[in-house]
This record gives structure tokens, C-alpha cells and sequence, in this order.
């Protein structure tokens, strides 16, 4: 209450200068004021900024910019003052796929938040709770279109006129409760703008001034009316919506959505058209072929709108001002100096469940003196890296003392705080083996102020599992305690050497655990704790008439530590970054009437990075388990399968030891940056050599070849539910005759 109370005492002193009285046409003098009306379509919006190139070189004064959608965010950027020059080189230089991908990168994320999203990349994030299933209000929640907006426009003051601008200017969107046009002229810049560009169903609909905004396209795509109502003597309109598709274009679902939004949109538009009279100019550049997502043809768009200016020049002759009179205007209407963004006092609207804390030390500063654009931006990626907000976002206040506060936005998520996701693991060599998983996650998030969560997952297939998890953080949000159970039921294919199948390995476990840890940071976590183990091995006939049993049961407790370093990017793609993953294990083992104490221990280092369109990762990997007595092993490590000494089965060498190295190249043949998905395609190769020690298992193969050589060509697609590889992979013939395979995997990351 007392957070809300002083945002209403301080919207309460704000300065009066946010009323403007009087229409911006009324200040024109001596001349017809002039409206520029940009309408929405996309990428095709490079179009209006060739307009405005060729209107400057014309000498043609704009006393008022009204735009939708991407004509709000072209025309905004005109209105604010900045030059054609400026305009397009924040159009080339925004990458404008980020807009469509609302989720941080990997590396952004807590250690928790990847390793979930790892094990479960088909991220339906199903909101699961009491009153049943519910869904996100858009595919995107528009964190990230926010951000892509403010690099366009850099930090803007809120809860001022639009009048005040250097060109008064006007957004168009549409309420979603009525369609109707909601025509913004005051407040956030940069929210109304994004409010203008919000695609009903992709993007969440942003609400401002009790309603819910969604762009402005629907409503009212080329706002001819806007700029009549504010007194517009003659107005330019640049229209440029898509072009209907034939007959062999609607080929899909999506395709015929379109159409029919098309058919509105266009019946819209010329309403719109038949408000022009003999004294305004109608433009339609000729950028039909232009995709709406296609930003990579900018320059071809900008070109066609001098081209279609140019061909009107006799109407627009009279629009032209002398050049000394132009020049007056443009020097009052241009934006010569950015002001420094300087913030005295921070107010966190917090609407999530988390305690303030938590969010102000995601946020990196509680010092705002001499915050930049730039940290406020990472900063606010950093909280919404939690995954378990909505929204983040801010408003600057001025107020009468000449001071600026800043309010800072966190909303949780409207469909939580319970969160159901997928996996889907299959492994198939065309041959004789095949691994495949079903599986599913529910997440209960936020259960204290510090972000405590009960974590479950469920898993059927060749390897089923079944485990629930409850995390706490103590303290602070870095240290936690958790206990885990879990059930894991493991096959392993026994094959000799000649490749002939002796039988299935299962292995059935039983885990419970109780850990303390330290999370350092986003990037590396050290914790330590308790475990016991209860499990049986059952081996296969052959396998158990000789060694005299067909069941093991064990049961080992013990001490482990664990500590994890990772800062890649991608689990199965990663551009940059690498990750460190150390673990020991001193336990008590107690099997076939028999005591000892062993030692496990492992470690693995990954490394990426990327030059241009070439990848180069790398992967080592050592796990060793040593007991004072008995001749059986009770930790079994694997090689064999796609990057695993790639021309054997999945999972054919096993044994208490096992050493491996890989160099992995891949070429980025195609990535989708403009789609909901940012999935590239991958072609590479891999060289790989590993061994195994003491195959007590596999007698008649045990150290027939120290170390082994293997190799594979793939294609990769990091598709929406997870990598998927098909390739070729070739061993040295060390345990087979014939030591290849082909291999399809799909969910997998190696």
C-alpha cells in the first residue's frame, strides 16, 4: 500500500505541462498544415523512410506525423526529431529478429532456469493450477519488442504531450474489447508505439489507461481520419498493407488467417482513401513483393518509396516551401542533441511474488545516478530472466522540483505460477536399436518471497523416470537447500563383438537426496550434501549362468559435492561460452553380503564459439568409479551413439571408466530470424576418440583396443522441440567388424 501511495503522490506532482489545449495544425502560420499518415505493413515500412528522404530533399515542411504500426515506429522516430540519415541507420542496425524472441539467451538465465530448459525444450509452459489449464494471452509477451523499441528510440520521459515533440505526433491502436480505434497522444512514447505494433494473438496486448491495446492495424490501418480530426489542411498517405495472396498461396492454415486479415485491413483502407481530397497526395510504393517480416530488404523498401514520391512530384510541387523558410522549420524540428538520461530516485512497482529484494538485486544497481540506457536494459533482462515474470517495464516521472523518478514495472505471470512443459528423446540407428522418451515437467514457482519452487518430472520410454524436487532458498536468493526423489529405470543393450545381442542390462534406482548450496552467480553453482542410493542390476541369462546371479541389489550413501560453471549459450548449438561440470561422490556400498567404500568422480568441459557462419565446439569428458573391495563395479559409464564414438550403438561400451574427447565443426546454412523461432540449420563434422576401462561386462571385448578413433557428418536443426541431428558416423573397427551406423536423434543435446 505504501508503494502505491507514493506512485499517486507522484503522479500527482507531475508538471502541468502534460495537457495541450490546443491542436498542433493551430500553430501553423501562413501555410497549409500538413499531416504525414504512414500505415502498417511491416518490414515494407522501410518505404515511409524513402518518403521522408525524398519530402526533405522536396523542401516540404511536416507540421503533424499520425502512423500504425510500423508507421507509428517509423513516423515516431521522425517526430522525435531525428534525421532521415539517423532513421535508417537505427533500421539496419536493429536486429529485428530479437523482437520476435521474447526469452533471454541461455547464458542469461539462473543456473535452475537452463538446466529445466535443457531437460524439457518443448517450453509450452502450460499455466496448471486449481482452475485448470490456462494459456499466455500471445505467443510473445512483448519484453523483448519493448527493448527493441527503446534501442530505437533510447530512454523517453513519460506523461508528456505528444504536441511537445518536435513534430506532434499521433499512434493508432486498437482496444481489444471493441475494436475500436484508440488514438494515443500523450504518456509513454515508447509504450504507444509498441502498443501500435502489438499483433493480436502474437504479441500480449498492452494495456495503458485501463484498456487493452493491440495494434493499431486492425482498427484503422492508414489513419487519414486522425490527421483530418487534428486540422490537417492537406495530408501525404503513404500506404502500405500486403497484397492479397492467389489461389496457390493459400497453402496453409496461417496463409488463409492472413487473407482474411487482409480483407479487413484493406476494406479499411479504403474508407480511409475516400477521406482524401484534390489537396492531399496518396502514395502506394511498390513493395508487394516485400514479405512483412522481410527487414533484410529494407534498402529495397526504402527505395520504392522515393521512386513512388518522385512520380508524384507535380502534386506534391505545391507543398514545397522557399529554402529559407524550410530551413527555419527544419531547424526548429530537428533534434540536434540527445539528452543524458539522468534518473534521482528509483520506485519498484513490485506485482510478483517475489520479495523486492530479489528483483533490485537481479536488477545490478540501487545506485540510478549514473544508470545508462544500456545497464537499465540489461538489468531489466536480467530480472526477466527468472521466467517467471510477465512483463518488466518502466515509466520516468518529472516532477515540479525538476527531479526524475523512475518506477519500475514487475508482473508475474498472468497463466501461473505452476508451469507444465515436454520432452521428447528419440535415438534410432536404423538397425536394431532404438531409444525413445516421453516426458513431462510441472514447476510450482515463486511458493516463498525468495523464489522457492517444487520442481516434478515424469518420463516413460526405453528409460523411465519418475522425481520431485522441493528447492528453497535461505537467507537470500543464492543460498538453498533441496531434497529430491527420484526413481530411474536404465536399459542397457549388452552386444559382443561381432555386434550379436546378449541380452538387456536393466538397471533400477532409487535416489534421495538432501543438498546445501551456493549459487555464485547466474553462471556457476557449488553445493554439497547427502545421497542414498538403492537400487538392483538384473542382468541378462547368458550373463548372469556366468557370473552366478541374475539380480544385484545394492544399497550405497555417502557425501557428494558438486560444482557447475556454465556460460554457454545453446545446450546442443552454442555460439559462445563453455561449461564446467565437476561432481564427487565418497560413498558406503553394501551389495551381495559384501561392504566396501568407493569413489566416483567426474568432470566435463564444454567450449563454443562461433566466427561468422562456422561453429566450433568442443567436449571432454573423464568418469571414474574406484572401490577398496570386490571385482564388480557398481557405477556403469557408457560410450557409443551420435557424438559419442559416433559408429557404434547408443550406449554399446560400458565399464567403471571412461575417458572422451571431440571436436565438433558446423556451418550455419539458414536461420529464421524474423519467425516466433530462431531456428538455424546446421551442416558439420565431428572427430572423436574415447576408451573404456575394465568391461567386466562384456568380457570377450575388454581391452581389445586402448583408445578408439570415430568420426560422423551430420545435418542439425534447432528446431522449436528441441536439436535434431541426422548423420553418419564411423568407428574404428576395434569391437566390430563393421563399426558404422546411421543415426536419427531428435531432443537429444550432446
Amino acid at each position: 500500500m505504501l508503494r502505491i501511495a507514493l506512485i499517486l503522490m507522484l503522479v500527482a506532482t507531475i508538471s502541468p505541462i502534460v495537457a495541450e489545449p490546443l491542436s498542433p495544425c493551430d500553430k501553423v502560420e501562413g501555410r497549409p498544415c500538413i499531416a504525414l499518415v504512414l500505415g502498417g505493413g511491416g518490414a515494407r515500412g522501410g518505404a515511409h523512410l524513402g518518403v521522408i528522404r525524398e519530402l526533405e530533399a522536396r523542401q516540404i515542411p511536416i507540421d503533424l506525423v499520425v502512423g500504425t504500426s510500423i508507421g507509428a515506429f517509423v513516423g515516431g522516430l521522425y517526430a522525435s526529431g531525428k534525421s532521415p540519415d539517423e532513421i535508417e541507420a537505427i533500421l539496419r542496425d536493429l536486429n529485428w529478429g530479437e523482437g520476435f524472441r521474447d526469452r533471454v539467451y541461455r547464458d542469461e538465465m539462473p543456473m535452475r532456469r537452463k538446466q529445466q530448459r535443457d531437460d524439457f525444450p518443448i517450453h509450452l509452459e502450460l499455466g496448471v493450477g486449481p482452475d485448470g489449464v490456462k494459456l499466455p494471452r500471445g505467443v510473445l509477451a512483448g519484453q523483448a519488442m519493448a527493448d527493441l523499441v527503446e534501442q530505437a528510440f533510447g530512454v523517453q520521459s513519460d506523461l508528456i504531450h505528444f504536441d511537445r515533440m518536435p513534430i506532434p505526433f499521433r499512434a493508432v491502436a486498437t482496444d481489444l474489447t471493441n475494436r475500436d480505434e484508440v488514438v494515443l497522444e500523450k504518456g509513454s512514447l515508447l509504450a504507444a508505439v509498441q502498443a501500435s505494433m502489438s499483433l493480436p494473438g502474437v504479441l500480449r496486448p498492452m494495456k495503458l489507461d485501463g484498456k487493452l491495446l493491440v495494434d493499431g492495424g486492425v482498427a484503422n490501418n492508414l489513419p487519414v481520419s486522425v490527421a483530418k480530426a487534428l486540422g490537417a489542411d492537406r495530408v501525404i498517405a503513404v500506404d502500405i498493407d500486403g497484397p492479397l495472396k492467389n489461389a496457390e498461396q493459400l497453402d496453409s492454415a496461417f496463409a488463409i488467417t492472413e487473407q482474411l486479415t487482409s480483407f479487413l485491413v484493406r476494406q479499411g483502407v479504403l474508407r480511409q482513401l475516400s477521406l482524401l481530397s484534390e489537396q492531399d497526395v496518396h502514395l502506394r510504393p511498390d513493395v508487394e513483393d516485400i514479405s512483412t517480416l522481410d527487414f533484410a530488404s529494407l534498402g529495397q523498401a526504402i527505395t520504392a518509396g522515393i521512386r513512388v514520391t518522385q512520380l508524384h512530384g507535380q502534386e506534391l510541387q505545391d507543398f514545397s516551401q522557399e529554402l529559407h523558410s524550410y530551413q527555419r522549420w527544419q531547424t526548429g524540428h530537428r533534434l540536434t542533441q540527445v539528452p543524458d538520461l539522468h534518473i534521482n530516485r528509483l520506485i519498484l512497482d513490485n506485482q510478483s511474488l517475489l520479495n523486492d529484494e530479489v528483483l533490485l538485486e537481479r536488477l545490478g544497481y540501487r545506485d540510478v545516478q549514473g544508470l545508462d540506457s544500456k545497464q537499465l536494459r540489461e538489468g531489466i533482462r536480467s530480472m526477466y530472466g527468472l521466467d517467471t515474470l510477465e512483463r518488466v517495464s518502466y515509466q520516468l516521472y518529472h516532477t515540479d522540483e525538476n527531479e526524475t523518478t523512475m518506477v519500475l514495472k514487475a508482473e508475474e505471470k498472468s497463466w501461473g505460477p505452476g508451469y507444465l512443459n515436454f520432452r521428447f528423446w528419440l535415438e534410432d540407428d536404423f538397425r536394431s536399436n532404438r531409444h525413445v522418451q516421453l516426458g513431462a515437467s510441472y514447476t510450482l514457482t515463486n511458493l516463498s518471497k525468495l523464489g522457492a519452487e517444487w520442481h516434478s518430472e515424469l518420463a516413460l520410454g526405453t528409460d523411465k523416470l519418475l522425481s520431485s524436487e522441493l528447492y528453497w532458498p535461505l537467507f537470500s536468493s543464492q543460498t538453498f537447500v533441496s531434497t529430491k526423489l527420484l526413481r530411474e529405470t536404465s536399459l542397457l543393450v549388452v552386444e559382443d563383438s561381432r555386434g550379436l545381442s546378449l541380452g538387456d542390462f536393466y538397471n533400477e534406482e532409487t535416489l534421495l537426496s538432501l543438498v546445501a548450496g551456493w549459487n555464485l552467480s547466474d553462471h556457476a553453482t557449488l553445493s554439497g550434501g547427502w545421497i542414498d542410493k538403492k537400487g538392483s542390476y538384473r542382468l541378462p541369462s547368458g550373463l548372469a549362468d556366468e557370473f552366478g546371479f541374475n539380480r544385484l541389489h545394492y544399497n550405497r550413501q555417502g557425501p557428494q559435492l558438486r560444482f557447475i560453471w556454465d556460460r554457454l549459450d545453446n545446450s546442443a548449438f552454442p555460439t559462445r561460452g563453455f561449461k564446467i561440470v565437476a561432481q564427487q561422490q565418497w560413498l558406503n556400498d553394501s551389495f551381495a553380503n559384501q561392504h566396501s567404500d568407493s569413489i566416483n568422480q567426474s568432470w566435463e568441459l564444454v567450449a563454443a564459439r562461433q566466427w561468422q557462419a562456422h561453429l566450433f565446439k568442443t567436449r571432454w569428458r573423464f568418469e571414474e568409479y574406484r572401490s577398496n573391495g570386490g571385482d564388480i563395479a557398481l557405477e556403469q559409464y557408457s560410450l557409443g551413439g551420435l557424438f559419442n564414438l559416433s559408429g557404434y550403438p547408443k550406449n554399446y561400451l560400458f565399464g567403471p571408466k571412461i575417458q572422451f574427447g571431440s571436436l565438433i565443426y558446423m556451418h550455419k546454412l539458414h536461420e529464421d530470424k524474423f519467425g516466433f523461432f530462431n531456428s538455424p540449420l546446421y551442416l558439420g563434422v565431428s572427430l572423436e576418440r574415447g576408451r573404456v576401462e575394465d568391461n567386466w561386462l562384456q568380457p570377450d571385448i575388454n581391452n581389445l583396443a586402448p583408445w578408439i578413433w570415430a568420426g560422423s557428418i551430420f545435418a542439425g536443426w534447432d528446431s522449436p522441440i528441441g536439436p535434431v541431428f541426422l548423420g553418419y558416423g564411423q568407428a574404428e573397427a576395434a569391437y566390430q567388424d563393421k563399426a558404422y551406423q546411421v543415426y536419427l536423434s531428435l531432443g537429444q543435446s550432446y
